[in-house]
């Protein structure tokens, strides 16, 4: 791959994002809030931006954006867990499911991507999959990562 494809933009969204401690922390009163807008239990906002060889999670803390590579990612899943489940997700079947980007060192990122308040939707799924592909194609025997 040439540095110009690595740049290359594959997708842009607006996320919140809380890590599983985060959501393990959470107390009754914070589940109440989520019931109402899921937001409220994702401290980390801002825009999530694909690259061919990159995810960059911009703004997630006072120490600015977080760059994760291929290689920092062990797995990908668009699933409820026992952190978020269904109930704190609206209600909705695999529509309100949290991208979950679980690294190498152990923790675990719930994102929301492209969420809508007031409907309770995300474009988690379509993320999802280009997600799983960047993972796939950063590992494949052809890229030599």
């Amino acid at each position: 791959m040439t540095e110009g494809n690595l740049n290359r933009l594959l997708a842009k969204d607006e996320y919140y994002g809380a890590t599983a401690a985060d959501l393990q922390a959470m107390g009754l009163a914070d589940k109440a809030k989520a019931a109402i807008n899921q937001r409220a239990i994702f401290p980390h906002r801002g825009t999530a931006t694909l690259y061919a060889d990159r995810l960059v999670l911009g703004s997630w803390d006072d120490n600015g954006d977080v760059t994760l590579y291929p290689r920092e990612v062990s797995a990908i899943t668009n699933e409820f867990t026992d952190l978020y489940g269904r109930f704190l997700g609206g209600g909705l079947k695999k529509a309100g499911a949290p991208v979950i980007l679980r690294r190498t060192s152990g923790e675990e990122a719930y994102l929301l991507l492209n969420h809508r308040w007031f409907s309770e939707r995300t474009d988690n799924q379509r993320w999802y999959r280009l997600l799983t592909d960047w993972l796939a194609s950063a590992n494949s025997p052809r890229t030599g990562r």
